[in-house]
């Protein structure tokens, strides 16, 4: 199967050079206000810092962007659509399909042409994130098109929660922008720029890690908390996690909290709005949704097995 995307120093019928110089000295920090009729959706006034989310919908026609101080990463949300680019002095073509991935490193002038109407999600994210996730600067390589699952699900994610409260919340757009750096350095980082691995965690990390999350479930463990208990970037501890428990930090932070949950609710006669708060969970309705997540049964249900 051919790929993709494939990039090539080529020259582009029709490209406006004098267009094109003319983003020299240019630089935008806010991407969206450059193209206010493209806008369909956008995460302005939520109170995210360093990530920014926005639905733009266009017409067909040439676009000369500006470099921008944020990586800007593209999912395509509309039909398949040849899509001609150039990132800086490289020049790419992709075959570009729905959820497929379009990265642009920060400070990269930019040119788009596409043969169908513009339908894509953008989200762009400051270097500061990357460089928290990794413990080091990190430099971006540019990414022409490719399927990227886990990209596509945090922008629909991310959508999604404009129509929630929980986006007015700023430690949701924290753990997202940090979700998302982990996975640019673990994806898109150029060799020279990817920090070292760390093969897995010590017996003394573990056991750290488990007395504190264990005995503070009722407070929130995002993967820059975790990490900063081991003293490795949440880059490296993501992965010496993994390596070390089997699973992903979130996951074993949730396993702890249900496992907590099941012997309350069997073991006492704890309301269930206490159990929820003890736990970690914001409402008994959250609660209740993610206990019968896991054990298949809601709490009262599984306090009348007892």
């Amino acid at each position: 199967m051919p790929p993709r995307a494939t990039a090539h120093d080529l020259p582009i019928d029709g490209f406006d050079a004098s267009r094109w110089h003319a983003l020299d000295g240019v630089r935008m920090e806010q991407p969206w206000q450059s193209l206010p009729d493209h806008v369909r959706r956008s995460s302005a006034g939520r109170p995210w810092q360093g990530l920014a989310v926005w639905h733009q919908v266009g017409p067909l026609g040439d676009l000369y962007v500006p470099p921008q101080g944020n990586h800007a990463i593209l999912l395509r949300n509309g039909p398949p659509t040849r899509l001609l680019q150039r990132h800086g002095n490289q020049v790419g073509q992709a075959h570009w399909q729905r959820g497929d991935a379009v990265v642009l490193p920060t400070d990269t002038p930019s040119f788009w042409r596409s043969t169908t109407a513009r339908d894509n999600i953008h989200i762009d994210l400051s270097p500061a994130w990357l460089q928290r996730a990794a413990g080091t600067d990190v430099v971006l390589g540019n990414c022409f098109g490719r399927s990227d699952p886990v990209l596509a699900a945090f922008a629909e994610l991310l959508l999604a929660s404009l129509d929630n409260g929980a986006s007015l919340n700023p430690a949701f757009g924290e753990h997202i922008a940090m979700g998302i750096a982990i996975h640019l350095v673990e994806r898109y980082a150029q060799p020279h720029g990817l920090p070292r691995a760390q093969g897995s965690l010590s017996m003394r990390q573990m056991r750290q890690l488990t007395e504190a999350v264990q005995g503070s479930l009722h407070e929130r463990w995002p993967v820059a908390r975790l990490a900063a208990l081991a003293a490795l970037s949440p880059f490296h501890f993501a992965r010496a996690f993994k390596a070390s428990f089997g699973t992903t930090p979130h996951a074993w932070v949730q396993l702890q909290r249900m496992e907590l949950a099941a012997r309350l609710v069997r073991g006492s006669r704890q309301p269930l709005e206490e159990i929820a708060v003890q736990t970690g969970h914001p409402s008994a309705a959250h609660f209740s949704h993610a206990f019968r997540r896991h054990w298949g049964m809601t709490p009262s249900a599984y306090r009348r097995t007892g």
